[in-house]
């Protein structure tokens, strides 16, 4: 009876292990465990926590747009500037409302910094698959552009304001536990993990990443599909920038920075293939929480910030290394 049950306990370890997110939360709950004992006093308390949290949601709400990306071997470098541009003008939308006396979430500036984001996508997925070139020189060219469009908008400096809604939003949390900022990205990271995992929308995007030619042969729509993953990129990704304009409260042009990279490692660290076809976001979900507490524990512990982009890139390469040696 004993041989039996040992049995099946080392069949479930066996099937834990050898699913693909097994690694991702298996090195988040290590490092969870080393932030911990590295920073003992603070990082481990309610409050530090709760900003990791803030501070993961806006990463995660990127993350959702460049793991479909990603799901269909393509790469978006303009979610950056996306974010800016889109934190730019909602504060300045915003401020014209406050100065009226005007409160609230202001719905019609939300609608359209993501309308916004939509169309930046739509026109990177049209160059990329129309013209079937690289999407990483499209996405850095595009990011550029809205570069100096964002520094000709806002002549460089920051500026804005939010309402009391939007500072509500960035700072508060429900009944005091849960920032109103990681129920949004749990909300988004349901719709689209259904959007995923139960559609056949979702399917095709899988089909298309692990082989898009035979895609295309079973009558799957390729270029549309394409497409639209990069629009869903944008639109994430100006979400998230809204939620960076109400954690920081005013539209900062280079507020957005490094974004993209921290998006890009917090995918691949998930499980997601750069090579397509093969992913979740619940493998994403461990790989922004483990970017997020490894920044929160090396400024905890005083490190120099360029170490963290030193990591970062490291952490890249080695998980595409993982990934092509598991291929």
């Amino acid at each position: 009876m004993n041989a039996d049950n040992n049995s099946k306990s080392n069949n479930i370890v066996k099937r834990i292990l050898s699913n693909p997110i097994s690694g991702p939360y298996i090195a988040l709950i290590i490092l969870f465990i080393i932030s911990t004992i590295a920073s003992p006093d603070i990082f481990p308390t309610f409050t530090n926590i709760a900003n990791v949290l803030r501070t993961a949601s806006i990463v995660g709400m990127v993350s959702i747009g460049m793991t479909v990306v990603l799901l269909v071997a393509g790469i978006d470098l303009s979610v950056t500037y996306i974010m800016a541009i889109s934190a730019c003008i909602l504060a300045n939308i915003m401020a014209k409302q406050v100065a009226d006396g005007k409160d609230g979430i202001q719905l019609g500036g939300v609608l359209l910094v993501l309308l916004i984001g939509c169309v930046v996508g739509l026109i990177n997925g049209a160059i990329i698959v129309l013209r079937n070139v690289e999407p990483f020189i499209i996405t850095l060219g595009t990011g550029q552009v809205l570069k100096g469009i964002i520094y000709i908008y806002t002549k460089g400096a920051p500026g804005g304001a939010v309402t009391n809604a939007w500072k509500t939003f960035g700072s508060e949390s429900l009944f005091g536990v849960i920032p109103y900022a990681v129920i949004m990205w749990v909300i988004m990271i349901a719709i689209f993990g259904i959007i995923l995992h139960k559609t056949v929308f979702g399917r095709h995007i899988y089909a298309i990443g692990s082989n898009e030619e035979a895609a295309r042969l079973t009558g799957i729509k390729t270029k549309v599909h394409k497409i639209m993953a990069y629009v869903i990129c944008g639109l994430t990704a100006a979400m998230a920038g809204v939620m960076l304009l109400a954690r920081v409260r005013v539209g900062e042009p280079n507020g957005a920075n490094g974004y993209d990279m921290d998006a890009i490692a917090a995918v691949v660290i998930g499980g997601t293939a750069m090579s397509g076809g093969r992913g979740t976001l619940a493998g994403t979900i461990a790989g922004v929480l483990i970017m997020a507490i490894m920044n929160n524990v090396l400024n905890l512990v005083g490190a120099d910030p360029n170490l963290q982009i030193v990591i970062k890139g490291f952490i890249i390469l080695l998980a595409v290394l993982v990934q092509r040696k598991n291929d």
